[in-house]
C-alpha cells in the first residue's frame, strides 16, 4: 500500500493534469460535450423518477451544470445546491427555487444558495446527485478538487441519493489513487457510446 503522502502527491499531480486537459478544450467542444452528458443524465431511469436533483453551479472551464439544472426545473424537479458552511467547514445543501435570484457568491466565488432564502434539506431528501469530479475510475471512485467537501457530504449516506459522476470519456481512467475517506458513486457516466 502506498504511503499517504505519496497518494496525496499523486492526486495533486493528477488534478493539475486533468484541469489542464479540460482547460485546453475549446469552449464550443466543452459545451457540446456537456450537452451530451446532460442528455445521458436525463435518460437515466433514476433521473426520470427523481423528484429532486443535486448539482453544483459550475465555474470557469467546468462542465456546465446550468443547463442540467434548468432542465430539471422545467421538468418539475426540486433543485438542490450545496453551500460551504463554516465551523467546521462542510457542505450543507439547500432547495433553490430561482437560479437567478436565490444564489450568492460563495467560497471561490462559486454561486451557492442564500441560506436566508433557501431552505436547508437533508441528503436523504435528494433523489439524484450529479457529483462533481475531475476524473472517475472503473471502481466509480472520483478525483475531486482536494478539499474533501463532497466525500464528507456523502459519507454515511444510505441508498439516497443516487450519485452519478458524468464526465467526458477521456476523464474516465482505469484506477485513481484512493484514500480511506474516498466514497464511490453509484454510476460513472461518459459522453461516449
Amino acid at each position: 500500500m502506498e504511503p499517504l503522502a505519496d497518494v496525496a502527491a499523486e492526486k495533486k499531480a493528477m488534478r493539475r493534469a486533468f484541469i489542464a486537459r479540460r482547460d485546453a478544450m475549446s469552449p464550443g467542444d466543452r459545451a457540446r460535450r456537456t450537452e451530451r452528458l446532460v442528455e445521458r443524465l436525463a435518460a437515466l431511469p433514476e433521473y426520470r423518477a427523481a423528484r429532486s436533483v443535486l448539482a453544483t453551479m459550475s465555474i470557469g472551464s467546468e462542465w456546465g451544470t446550468r443547463g442540467f439544472l434548468e432542465r430539471a426545473r422545467r421538468e418539475g424537479k426540486t433543485l438542490v445546491l450545496p453551500r460551504v458552511a463554516k465551523d467546521p467547514p462542510r457542505l450543507e445543501i439547500h432547495a433553490v427555487a430561482d437560479l437567478e435570484h436565490d444564489l450568492v457568491p460563495g467560497v471561490w466565488d462559486i454561486p451557492e444558495p442564500d441560506p436566508a432564502r433557501c431552505p436547508r434539506v437533508t441528503l436523504a431528501e435528494v433523489d439524484l446527485a450529479w457529483v462533481p469530479a475531475l476524473a472517475v475510475d472503473a471502481g466509480r471512485y472520483r478525483l475531486g478538487y482536494g478539499a474533501g467537501y463532497f466525500d464528507g457530504l456523502l459519507a454515511g449516506r444510505g441508498m439516497r441519493p443516487y450519485c452519478v459522476c458524468a464526465l467526458p470519456a477521456e476523464f474516465h481512467v482505469a484506477q485513481l489513487p484512493r484514500e480511506a475517506h474516498d466514497i464511490p458513486v453509484d454510476l460513472a457516466l461518459s459522453d461516449g457510446p
